[in-house]
């Protein structure tokens, strides 16, 4: 491999995390080429100034494991770092539940050619029960790759990132095919895009009632956080790393926006919403699968060949979202649980913390395991007010997601202040400036949250909006009761020591 090989890797990786190519497709329904504004407004504002903190962040402290909690924890304190690695920790958990529920999705395209987890009712059982066992053995099978070491996780990355390269060539040339053979269409299909109704009730084409979609745009740059907790497991990390977070972030938003342009001017955006089958929920396959009837059509190919080349694009489609189900879930089951770890002293849980040969917290990986599947067995066979309970508790990690990005961004100009990161390695040498990274970062996750709390109260849903304010003030006296306990644990010790040596 030449020397540039691990660093467009690392890019790869990087991208990859980030970039999320059912974002853009749903971007692509929601507005058309209006969701461009938005995307720029929330990359300049948003996603390039985080980028660059985290790109300086992981700099200084891209030797060290503990990633969240050892920015912080020199900038701010070890008590607000301790309670935004769990804060963080706490919004990840809640996900993986979710995301190991939904995993079997995109198997059972890629299998059946549909999706079948509602239906399967083999042997006699029903489907809730295969959900629940199959979705028990995803994360048996994760956790038991993971223990593996590190290098595991960053084989899942590799592979799901060039499949992902497969899926954009798959949909760009197909795209490109249709430009090309019918350039007449290419000018109504723009026209339809620009002008389509926002997909988004109580919006207009006024550019502040689509605020729901900033949100959405602000999103669909996330992951920077999950893949900056692995920095320490690069190969030169302090200068490869921050170099790959940089150029990263300049390729997702290049993806974004040509792949928006791409499937505006191909596609006719209303026939699309007219499709009655289509909804958020299956949107990326059937949007596909729209792209490869629309080419079938083209080519005048017959049903049977028609139906060939839409499994393919479906299929394929959905062998990359399983692919990347299982890398983003091998790395957030391991990354914020690491950092969790690292936070704390490993006086205070020794068989939490301790290591394998591997270097993987093999016991707590597992323990994690247990509790995601015993929540997952729960939800499968539950009534209506578990399904219910477990709604709020994902309401309740919403703002919390949230909170550890603000708290990084505005942790930044302290750390300049108190010189924890020298002038000298800094990336960007002018402090305004840096400065003014942080000001734009916390004020785009303001507006965020802003939003998601008032959503709610404007709709009359009191319960979800109670939830949402509740969720980061129990999480919070949570963390703080644990890191109290830890600190009387320290306490204790040290006075048992010094009684030790004073006999």
């Amino acid at each position: 491999m030449t020397k540039k090989g691990p660093s467009q890797n690392l890019i790869l990786i990087i991208t990859n995390t980030v970039y999320s190519f059912s974002s853009m497709i749903s971007a692509f329904f929601m507005l058309g080429s209006q969701s461009l504004i938005w995307f720029f407004i929330s990359a300049l504002f948003y996603f390039i100034p985080y980028a660059l903190i985290v790109a300086q962040y992981t700099k200084k402290y891209a030797h060290r494991s503990g990633a969240i909690y050892d920015w912080l924890k020199e900038s701010l304190s070890p008590k607000a770092a301790f309670t935004t690695v769990f804060l963080w920790y706490s919004s990840y958990f809640i996900w993986m539940i979710s995301l190991f529920m939904k995993i079997l999705i995109p198997l059972s395209i890629l299998i059946f050619g549909k999706d079948r987890t509602a239906t399967i009712d083999w042997l006699g059982f029903s489907p809730q029960f295969w959900l629940a066992l199959l979705s028990v053995l995803a994360v048996l099978f994760i956790t038991w790759m993971n223990k593996r070491g590190f290098q595991v996780i960053f084989r899942f990355l590799h592979i799901s990132g060039y499949a992902m390269v497969g899926l954009l060539v798959l949909s760009l040339a197909g795209n490109l095919i249709l430009i090309v053979r019918d350039p007449a269409q290419v000018w109504i299909n723009i026209h339809h895009s620009v002008s389509i109704p926002s997909f988004f009730q109580e919006s207009s084409n006024r550019l502040l009632s689509q605020l729901p979609f900033f949100i959405f745009s602000i999103t669909a740059f996330g992951g920077l956080d999950t893949i900056a907790s692995l920095a320490d497991k690069t190969k030169k990390s302090r200068t490869r790393f921050p170099r790959a977070v940089i150029i990263s972030s300049f390729v997702v938003l290049l993806l974004y926006v040509s792949g928006i342009i791409i499937w505006s001017c191909a596609n006719n955006i209303e026939g699309l919403r007219n499709t009655t089958s289509l909804h958020l929920g299956n949107l990326m396959y059937g949007v596909m699968d729209q792209l490869a009837k629309t080419l079938a059509v083209s080519f005048n190919l017959s049903a049977k060949h028609t139906y060939l080349l839409s499994q393919i694009f479906i299929r394929y489609t959905a062998l990359t979202m399983g692919l990347a189900y299982i890398s983003l879930l091998s790395s957030i089951s391991y990354g914020p649980l690491k950092s969790l770890i690292k936070s704390t002293p490993k006086v205070f849980w020794p068989k939490f913390s301790a290591l394998n040969s591997n270097q993987m917290p093999e016991n707590a990986l597992w323990i994690q395991a247990i509790l995601i599947s015993v929540f997952i067995g729960l939800l499968s066979f539950s009534n209506t007010f578990l399904s219910e309970l477990f709604n709020q508790l994902t309401y309740m990690t919403n703002v919390s997601r949230a909170i550890p990005y603000f708290i990084v961004a505005a942790s930044f100009p302290f750390s300049i202040k108190k010189r924890v990161i020298q002038p000298s390695s800094l990336i960007i040498k002018n402090n305004y400036l840096n400065y003014s990274l942080s000001i734009s970062v916390c004020v785009c996750i303001f507006v965020a949250i802003a939003f998601q709390i008032y959503e709610p109260l404007k709709l009359g849903n009191y319960l979800n909006f109670s939830t949402l304010l509740l969720g980061p003030v129990f999480f919070g006296i949570l963390s703080h009761f644990i890191y109290f306990r830890f600190e009387q644990k320290k306490a204790l010790m040290l006075l048992s020591k010094q009684n030790g040596d004073n006999r």
